[in-house]
């Protein structure tokens, strides 16, 4: 297709056996949608730890903290997944799908559509890849229109934390104290602190935190800045702070996390079976490279 609006990067029909996991990690430059179709599986999401269940699935954009802490069988049945990854090239798109949550309810549409991604992936009939892929942008969509019909009854404390958000969102690289956001969306800070932990599961200082790392992440992988410059670039006065704070979110050091996403390193389970069925395609920055078509090679997986 010319001018995509996304590539699908990769597709796997994933099993988990009991007690298996998955690593928490992030990735610098794709989406990844697991959606659970047997089985079940306490599932990192960022810092806390999510049960997902037959029918629910977990949208991890860009820089998302996401992995499974153990996997376990359901009635005979271990964990199974749909596991789609892919770029997003349309700005207007990927603003909306950034306000999905991580963790969603799925429905009977969505599962069956994504299914008709893979059939056409399996099959590989004319025109196959081109199918598929704008059968997921319509399942993007239906994403997109369920959990905002979900979110038409926001709640006034939901508008509190989605106020702190956007403030702490567009203004991560300056110092944010509780008094300004206190000020901004007019109660205590008490009150917010208490707020904020009861409708995302973490604190005002470690969304901060989280929101500064995503950009870290990205700036590690897609620029060859220095890493004190990177510290200095989202926030942190203090480049060990700043490392120490990586680790802790992501899991390793800012150095070891370029180096791994350059090199494309593995971080699946090796009791993970997967079945990988689409070709590599272009990714964002391949775009930003080079106009030259690239030529599809079958992706790798562990």
């Amino acid at each position: 297709m010319n001018n995509p609006f996304i590539n699908i990067l990769w597709l796997a029909k994933s099993e988990y056996p009991s007690g298996s996991c998955l690593a928490p990690h992030a990735h610098a430059d794709y989406y990844q949608i697991y959606y659970v179709v047997s089985g079940e599986g306490d599932f990192f999401v960022g810092k806390a730890c999510v049960k997902m269940e037959r029918g629910m699935y977990l949208f991890a954009r860009p820089n998302d903290i996401h992995g499974i802490r153990t996997a376990r069988d359901v009635d005979g049945e271990p964990l199974r997944m749909l596991e789609v990854k892919y770029v997003v090239f349309d700005s207007d798109f990927k603003e909306a799908l950034n306000q999905l949550p991580m963790v969603c309810q799925g429905s009977d549409e969505i599962e069956r559509m994504l299914w008709v991604v893979f059939t056409e992936a399996i099959e590989t009939r004319p025109w196959y890849l081109e199918v598929a892929t704008h059968t997921l942008i319509t399942v993007l969509y239906h994403m997109i229109r369920h959990q905002r019909i979900e979110r038409s009854t926001i709640s006034g404390k939901s508008k509190i934390v989605d106020q702190i958000k956007e403030n702490v969102n567009r203004n991560y690289q300056n110092d944010i104290s509780l008094d300004q956001l206190s000020e901004l969306v007019g109660h205590s800070k008490n009150y917010i602190c208490k707020t904020f932990k009861e409708q995302t599961g973490m604190t005002i200082n470690l969304y901060l935190n989280k929101v500064r790392i995503d950009r870290a992440a990205e700036l590690l992988v897609n620029t060859h800045a220095e890493i004190s410059e990177i510290s200095s670039s989202v926030g942190y006065n203090n480049v060990y702070h700043f490392m120490k704070t990586f680790k802790k979110i992501v899991g390793t050091s800012p150095g070891n996390f370029r180096k791994s996403e350059l090199c494309g390193s593995a971080l699946v389970s090796s009791r993970v079976r997967a079945i990988t069925m689409i070709p590599v395609q272009q990714t964002s920055h391949d775009i930003q490279r080079t106009d030259v078509k690239h030529e599809s090679s079958a992706a790798g997986f562990v």
